[in-house]
């Protein structure tokens, strides 16, 4: 019954959820196929986020990650047909964007363990199931849709197609189905953010007797006692994609005998994006004139240094002589960056089903699965130091802060100077393999029901290599070479984030090729800069044009390399017990995990200061290749109960131990730097990391008032240890003390909270109120963390935990109409408790409106339109405090529509 795709409508996939919830022998929550070809939502995530406990986080205001119970995507295990399926992510966390949801019959979430589910998800084990041609109700059956998708903030359409075709022969012995899509969307995301507060005594500047005076944090006279807080800069960005995905899953399936089933399956998906995002950045640093602070010692205003300002006040520069760019720290970046994500996956598999006896089952499952990745982008940066002295609001406007600047000048084509130049075409290849046998006798006429025993072995590597101009990619830095007429081009903010609020009406933005073109122009490299003489400016350019590629070429970077291989052995037994009114398992699944982590040491030899900027340049010696190994074993007990209290109220209680592996990335030997002088910066890999634990103990409570209706309500209690997650922390290198950002075994822990969730169907009434339905569900979770407190100021949580979510439906399905209406609602959480300038970075309670509705004009032609975020709500994040403002965002709404043909 699980394995049926049921086509009729949104109770047919509620029903069919709730059986699968009500027969498992674990705690699952699931969510079924509407009908052949359609799930409930265009994106599987934004079908999760309405099982209790799942909370999902948004790429371009589509479902990309999903959090179970407070643990994000790196914390659950996401499995297709049972298999782990490569990524090209850094990590093993799964997108589910790259998955049409035409190709899915049902996507169950595991919240308590077996032996024989794979390990390595701690919030949950996912498994999204692809229809199957003998488990559908036989002949031939196809379906198509042809529809289109609206995205508001671009006011643009774009294809949306998907059709499945399967059949399978009267006596089911034989069947072969396909599926395939095609989309392509355009989108928009509108920022204005600060990245980041920097905590300290950083060196000001004070009007004392209408003289400029240079305060370092030592100076009694300095402002604030404890620690400061100033922004490290504000910008104001607008991001367009453009994301193309095509789909293709099939699967065939031989049943010869009654005793002997065999299938062979597929997914392959390609997934582009293609993006620029443009971007007007004010960095801010030190010495800061005259800051103001409030009573959190939140920066509430400060001024920065023009080149008028300098030239008015020479002895304030005599006696500061050492001061970066002679004291000008106003300027203005244009940046114009293109995010490109050229991305392909796959996934092959064979599984053999086999009863030698009527007592005995045998499978056999191999599979293969690969993932690729290229990222060509380019960052170019230009922009210029500014004559006049700006000024910085934190409240310039609707809680927006503001820069005080004069559009005459910023807007001012011929005032722009070259700056940065980064140019990179980064390259991830994922590959994997794994073979499973399973067994399972079942036992007559005793308290014993059956034994299940199994073995795999599964083998993946991940090999992300680093192509860029990173030796290069300060040629122009220091705003000092001009750009050529013609070069520069505005463009139009119009109504970023509502527009108002003190925003610039426009930037400049470039055609990259011209541009890289102009950039390498022989002419162009041999303009004196940086206080070179014409001889020595022409013996650089003749150095950097000898460089393979030239000095906007990319050359691989060894020290970014990152190789990791992965071998896992396991075994289990499970053993289920019981009788009329209860059963139960319980067993142990055994793992040896062994790691390879391969890459290259490369050592610093030099470390420079920009002329003319307070970027770091470093010099690196010979690349030497260096490995690390290690191993470790873990025995993961677990147990579930199931007890019929009657027969429709069913109690439930589990506990199991469960790890989640470091990401395969996370595990490099890699190191990489770079910053400004006043924040140094250093990142990489940490191949000494070990699994996150955790105990876990469930108990559920679930009344079955029908086929479709249900109420539970469910608790859970999780014991963590060694928890993994990026921090970026001050770390002492070459004298100077950098932020170092990577994964780290941190804070021990726990993790407890209550679900509550239902769905009910008024059927029973008849007429027109028959037609409708609700469903929802609430979760709150709660939780300590020990963390270590010397390394901070401030206190952290788990990354991705909402203490509050819920949402909830109304549908109303009958005379051919089917709609529903859904609000989806988190509270505050911690994205990272360690994040720009080591400070944490928190996201506001966020809500969401969605709708589906659609019509069957016969039978077997429908008409639906589809809404996503309809009421177009904002997403808000700040520092350690809500004053302390990072982010606010739009991301727009977006309409999916067209027509759904069956045949």
């Amino acid at each position: 019954m699980q394995d049926e795709i049921v086509v009729t409508g949104i109770r047919a996939s509620l029903s069919s959820s709730a059986q699968v919830k009500r027969e498992a022998n674990q705690i699952v929550d699931s969510i079924s196929a509407v009908d052949v070809g359609k799930f409930p939502d265009a994106n599987i995530a934004e079908s999760l986020q309405r099982i209790t406990g799942v909370a999902i986080d948004r790429s371009g205001g589509e479902g990309q990650f999903i959090t179970v119970r407070g643990l994000g995507p790196e914390f659950n295990t996401v499995l297709v047909n049972g298999r782990v399926m490569a990524t090209d992510n850094a990590g093993r966390e799964f997108s589910f964007d790259v998955l049409s949801s035409n190709m899915i019959q049902r996507t169950d979430v595991f919240k308590s363990s077996v032996p024989e589910l794979q390990e390595g998800g701690i919030g949950a084990t996912v498994n999204i199931v692809t229809a199957r041609p003998l488990k559908g109700p036989g002949g031939f059956q196809a379906a198509a849709q042809i529809g289109g998708i609206y995205d508001r903030s671009r006011k643009s359409v774009s294809p949306d197609l998907a059709a499945t075709v399967s059949y399978a022969n009267p006596d089911k012995t034989f069947g072969v189905l396909l599926a395939g899509s095609y989309t392509k969307r355009k989108s928009q995301t509108d920022t204005i953010a600060i990245d980041g507060w920097i905590n300290g005594r950083p060196n000001i500047v004070q009007s004392i007797g209408g003289v400029p005076t240079l305060i370092t944090g030592t100076d009694p006279r300095y402002p604030v006692t404890g620690n400061a807080n100033l922004p490290q800069s504000l910008y104001y960005q607008r991001a367009q994609e453009e994301r193309e995905r095509i789909n293709v899953s099939g699967a065939i399936q031989l049943k010869p005998s009654d005793n002997l089933e065999i299938t062979v399956d597929g997914i392959y998906s390609r997934f582009n994006i293609s993006g620029v995002t443009r971007r007007l950045d004010n960095f801010m640093a030190a010495p800061y004139f005259q800051p103001t602070f409030d009573g959190t010692n939140t920066a509430t205003s400060l001024t920065m240094l023009g080149r008028d300002f300098i030239a008015q006040n020479p002895q304030f520069l005599a006696a500061n002589p050492d001061l970066t760019n002679n004291g000008v720290n106003a300027k203005v970046d244009h940046v114009y960056n293109t995010t490109n994500r050229k991305s392909d996956s796959y996934q092959v598999g064979a599984n053999l089903k086999w009863n030698p006896a009527e007592n005995i089952e045998l499978r056999f499952d191999a599979s293969t699965t690969g993932a690729n990745r290229r990222s060509p982008n380019a960052y170019l940066v230009y922009g210029a130091l500014l004559p006049y002295n700006y000024q910085f609001k934190l409240d310039g406007g609707n809680g927006i802060p503001s820069i005080s600047y004069d559009n005459n000048i910023i807007n001012n084509a011929d005032l722009m100077r070259l700056h940065y130049m980064g140019i990179d075409a980064n390259r991830s290849r994922d590959r994997g393999s794994e073979y499973h046998f399973d067994t399972k006798w079942d036992v007559d006429g005793s308290i014993l029901r059956n034994v299940m025993v199994g073995l795999s072995y599964t083998e993946r590597r991940k090999i992300n290599r680093s192509f860029n101009n990173s030796d290069t990619s300060c040629t122009y830095c220091g705003y000092q070479v001009p750009i050529a007429q013609g070069l520069l081009k505005p463009y139009q903010w119009g109504d970023l984030l509502g527009g108002g609020q003190n925003i610039p009406p426009s930037m400049f933005e470039v055609d990259p090729q011209a541009f890289l073109a102009y950039l390498n122009n022989p002419a162009t490299l041999n303009i004196p800069s940086n206080g070179r003489t014409s001889q020595q400016q022409a013996a650089f350019a003749a150095q950097v044009q000898a460089l393979d590629g030239g000095p906007f070429g990319v050359r691989e970077q060894l020290r970014g390399t990152v190789n990791v291989r992965e071998r896992l052995t396991a075994g289990y037994i499970s053993m289920q017990f019981g009788n009329d009114r209860w059963t139960g398992n319980a067993g142990v699944r055994v793992i040896r995990t062994r790691v390879l982590s391969s890459g290259f040491d490369t050592p610093v030899t030099s470390i420079n200061n920009t002329p003319g900027d307070d970027t770091l340049q470093y010099t690196y010696g010979p690349a030497t290749a260096i490995a690390v190994r290690s191993s470790y074993v873990n025995a993961l007990p677990s147990a579930n109960i199931k007890y019929s209290l009657t027969d429709k109220l069913i109690a439930r209680a589990a506990f199991s131990q469960t790890i989640t592996r470091p990401t395969l990335t996370d595990l490099g030997v890699n190191n990489d730097y770079g910053g400004r002088i006043a924040v140094p910066l250093s990142s990489g890999g940490n191949p000494s990391l070990l699994p996150f634990r955790s105990t876990n103990y469930d108990v559920s409570l679930e009344w079955y008032l029908s086929r479709v209706s249900y109420i539970s309500v469910g608790g859970f209690y999780k014991d963590l240890s060694d928890f993994l997650e990026l921090q970026t922390l001050p770390v002492e290198r070459f004298g100077r003390i950098y932020q170092d950002t990577r994964t780290r075994n941190g804070q021990t822990g726990t993790i407890k909270g209550i679900e509550v969730g239902a769905q009910y169907s008024l059927d029973a009434l008849g007429g027109f109120v028959g037609g409708f339905g609700v469903t929802g569900n609430y979760t709150y979770v709660a939780s300590s963390a020990k963390r270590d407190q010397t390394l901070s100021d401030f206190s952290c949580g788990y990354n991705g935990l909402s203490p509050h979510s819920a949402n909830g439906s109304v549908f109303y399905e009958k005379y051919g109409i089917s709609a529903r209406v859904s609000y989806n609602w988190r509270s505050d959480y911690l994205r990272n408790c360690r994040d720009s300038q080591s400070r944490p970075r928190n996201r506001s309670a966020y809500g969401q409106l969605d709708f589906n509705l659609s019509y069957d004009l016969t039978p077997n032609f429908q008409v639906y339109l589809q809404g996503v975020n309809v009421t177009n709500e904002y997403i808000d994040e700040w520092s350690a405090i809500e004053e302390r403002y990072l982010l606010q965002q739009e991301t727009g709404a977006r309409y999916n529509f067209g027509v759904r043909i069956k045949l």
